[in-house]
């Protein structure tokens, strides 16, 4: 099949000088963020275009904000709130405005990780124990053609009806969220930036039983990495090469999810030691070195870069992914020189950065062709830590984009409509889709502010 690749933008397309990214000021064309208005080639917006919008956390920016840059936030933060859902589960996140009351651990933990375990801990806290109390209460129980023969667990097949799933539990089972460890990485992040809301001994219990009853049966002894989706690449979708069955997605050793695991394994020697268990810390710190050193023996490619992943038969990808790239530096698995080779080739353009380099298949579909702004955050942020630059301007404006221009593929009431934080990007059209106000957008968002140090959260 025809690969498709995105060119790879010259060095000096990315760097904004500090002087203009502390105001969020971006200027590449075609994509233009000034202080009252976005372009970006199909079309464009300014300030007085965007509703008004009142969140209840009054948390402000500083001067040096620019005008459209304080009402983004201003929405970014009321995104944020709209997505609080209070039922018989407690009070949590949800995903966007389309996705109802499901209960998703990473919508919820990686929002946490960009911004909401800084603005919102409380929220955070609670909703991360949310999705504990589902999880346990479902372990293996799943749809008779969720079960996975090739992992030794103890499947509990309940329904015919994989969507009875969802019905029972408001999340999906096991087998449909086999990157499920990202939220140890939220709850440490969140403990360090709030240690008033920490319960250290929660966490180290359930992170311990979850690693020995949920995980587990996913790693593999042989070549010392963990079975598993790409985070957030939902199976049998276009994130995988056409034909893939459902085992073939969930058998992968996938790197993003493998840094999860990594990073995971660290988070619970934090907290064993803040539990007063140091010998149980150091045992979480070796299996941590361990899964490095299998990481970076298995996945990475002879040019320094990072696999996709590799399949159940052995064979490593040639692709790459945005996720993993930036998740083996940002958890410093590989750092300055090594660091560069793993991120510098890996294209960006005016419409973000492509989940998979280069595409697979025919260069279609949202898992495959396009560009998820929460994903562009993270890889912008280990590319800042790469390449020692600041990329908050060009991170600012992309993320803009997704308040919808009349370009956008959905502009219905359901989908969100212009003026929230959008789910996606269309490659190669560079338009937008997916849900309105979108939770991890919304917080990239606010992450981005945070970087560019124009909130202070004394």
């Amino acid at each position: 099949m025809k690969k498709y690749i995105l060119p790879v933008l010259p060095t000096v397309f990315l760097f904004v000088y500090s002087a203009y990214s502390q105001k969020l000021v971006y200027e590449k064309l075609p994509l233009v963020l000034n202080a009252n208005s976005l372009e970006d080639g199909l079309g464009q917006f300014v300030t007085a275009d965007l509703p008004n919008v009142s969140p209840k956390n009054n948390m402000a920016l500083k001067p040096e904000a620019t005008p459209l840059t304080k009402k983004m936030w201003a929405i970014a933060l009321n995104d944020v709130e709209l997505n609080l859902i209070t039922n018989d589960y407690g009070t949590y996140f949800a995903a966007g405005r389309r996705y109802t009351d499901r209960v998703y651990t990473r919508d919820i933990s990686y929002a946490g990780i960009l911004g909401l375990n800084a603005l919102y801990p409380k929220e955070m806290m609670t909703s991360l124990r949310v999705t504990r109390n589902v999880i346990s209460k479902m372990g293996y129980k799943v749809s008779t053609e969720e079960v996975i023969k090739e992992i030794d667990a103890p499947w509990e097949a309940i329904t015919d009806d994989r969507k009875q799933i969802m019905t029972l539990f408001k999340s999906n089972s096991i087998t449909r969220r086999t990157d499920d460890v990202v939220w140890v990485w939220a709850v440490d992040d969140l403990f360090k930036s709030h240690p008033e809301v920490a319960d250290w001994n929660w966490f180290y219990a359930n992170g311990k039983s979850n690693f020995d009853t949920l995980y587990a049966p996913w790693f593999d002894t042989i070549d010392g990495l963990y079975k598993g989706q790409n985070t957030f690449q939902d199976l049998e979708s276009e994130g995988y090469p056409e034909g893939y069955s459902q085992a073939d997605c969930v058998l992968i050793k996938s790197t993003s999810t493998n840094c999860l695991y990594y990073k995971g394994m660290l988070s619970l020697a934090n907290a064993a030691q803040k539990c007063n268990l140091p010998e149980e810390a150091e045992v979480w710190t070796k299996k941590a070195e361990l899964l490095k050193k299998a990481i970076l023996k298995e996945l990475r490619l002879p040019d320094g870069t990072f696999t996709y992943y590799k399949d159940r038969k052995g064979k490593v990808m040639p692709n790459q992914n945005n996720l993993g790239t930036a998740f083996a530096i940002l958890f410093g698995i590989v750092k300055g020189e090594a660091a560069r080779k793993a991120i510098d080739n890996y294209p960006s353009n005016h419409y973000g950065t492509p989940l998979i380099h280069p595409f697979l298949g025919d260069g279609k579909g949202d898992h495959n062709a396009a560009a998820w702004p929460f994903c562009d955050t993270f890889f912008l942020q280990a590319k800042e830590i790469a390449d020692d630059k600041d990329y908050t301007a060009y991170n600012a404006a992309l993320l803009a984009r997704t308040m919808g221009t009349k370009f956008s593929e959905k502009r219905d009431k359901g989908w969100g409509g212009f003026g929230s934080f959008h789910e996606k990007v269309t490659l190669p059209s560079g338009l937008i889709s997916g849900s309105g106000s979108q939770l991890w957008t919304s917080a990239a968002f606010i992450n981005v502010c945070l970087r560019a140090k124009l909130v202070d959260l004394k």
